[in-house]
């Protein structure tokens, strides 16, 4: 069922219900050390590479990327003045990563902003507008040289604070959607067995959980569905099974923990995956359940670390394509599962019928 345009705007956080703007009220929220890290890459031609020095840019305007950081962080501790409903926020740490790649086309320059605070809201958008003016300075300070310079990808690459963090990074959710369904004979993400499409259930029981939810699927897969409108990540990888949309992810956000379940699992509730949260680890690849009956890691119901990336990554350029196999290698948190269903994918239109069964059963 789809809100109306009245309802929808009557929900968002920033609109009263006299449908006037205002800033969200915070006050009852916790104060607790929070921390976002946003990132931008600059590209110039190579013109450009004759002035690099000692890891800066010297140009007639002076030191480029010295410069760009102090613009940048002076644009940190003005954000709420910029952005209108921003909390000002008191800022207790700031500091900016650079790096200035040389390549064929010319140079890349990343900047990374960290931004600390302990108070009740995140600082996302302090650290997107710090790499974002800071990467707008070095242009103004590069622009006479040469008009064809590109600021590309500025992204939020990590948030961490408030309820929804595992350890020092963001906890994310991702629902495997990907695969043909070839022997169930049609789309297991569509199934029905909570009065829903299961990537739908799926999607909101992981948003109990996570700051934000993907759906994993091939490009346009999910095109005039009731899955339309969801969050979706499309796979960058051909269709090598579950490694894509894992590694895809991994790739787009490698800063945060992604808390990652297939779309064949239908006996998932907020109980049963209450036991990977706590017993999280942050020093292992991956929080995963056992497999009571083949006694491997259950790679498909699993809270995988940044670690997780430089390991899938190995993997790939290997050839090792399965995931329990890539578990299997490297250090793991192998948890019992509560009950042995928890772990059992449906495939075949008999074991979809057994299953609804089970979860309708009173």
């Amino acid at each position: 069922m789809r809100c109306t345009r009245l309802e929808a705007r009557r929900m968002l956080s920033h609109i009263n219900e006299n449908q006037q703007p205002q800033m969200v009220d915070i006050s009852e929220k916790a104060v607790s050390d929070r921390r976002a890290v946003a990132e931008a890459l600059i590209e110039l031609p190579p013109v450009f590479q004759a002035y690099v020095q000692g890891g800066d840019l010297f140009l007639k305007k002076g030191p480029v990327v010295q410069t760009a950081i102090i613009a940048g962080t002076m644009a940190v501790k003005r954000t709420a003045e910029v952005i209108p409903f921003c909390h000002p926020l008191p800022i207790t740490s700031c500091r900016f990563e650079t790096d200035i790649e040389s390549q064929e086309s010319g140079l890349r320059i990343r900047l990374r902003c960290e931004v600390k605070t302990c108070d009740r809201t995140g600082v996302e958008m302090e650290s997107l507008h710090g790499v974002a003016i800071a990467a707008l300075t070095i242009y103004d300070m590069a622009k006479a040289l040469s008009p064809h310079i590109v600021i590309r990808e500025v992204r939020l690459l990590a948030k961490s604070g408030g309820k929804k963090t595992l350890g020092q990074y963001p906890l994310y959710g991702l629902v495997l959607t990907g695969g043909q369904s070839q022997r169930m004979g049609q789309a297991k993400a569509l199934l029905d067995y909570y009065g829903e499409p299961h990537a739908q259930y799926l999607y909101n029981l992981l948003a109990q959980s996570c700051e934000q939810v993907f759906l994993s699927a091939q490009p346009n897969q999910w095109q005039g569905t009731p899955l339309a409108d969801l969050p979706t990540l499309p796979d960058i990888l051909p269709q090598i099974g579950p490694i894509a949309g894992i590694l895809t992810a991994l790739r787009a956000y490698p800063q945060v923990n992604w808390l990652v379940v297939a779309c064949d699992l239908p006996y998932l509730t907020t109980e049963t995956l209450a036991p990977l949260l706590h017993h999280y680890r942050e020093d292992v690849v991956a929080t995963c359940y056992h497999h009571p009956q083949e006694g491997f890691p259950e790679p498909l119901c699993a809270i995988y670390t940044p670690q997780a990336l430089p390991v899938f990554e190995a993997a790939y350029a290997e050839g090792i394509y399965c995931p329990v196999k890539i578990l299997q290698r490297s250090p793991c948190q192998r948890i019992a599962p509560p009950q042995p269903t928890i772990t059992a994918n449906i495939n075949t239109p008999e074991e979809y019928h057994e299953a609804l069964h089970h979860v309708r059963r009173p």
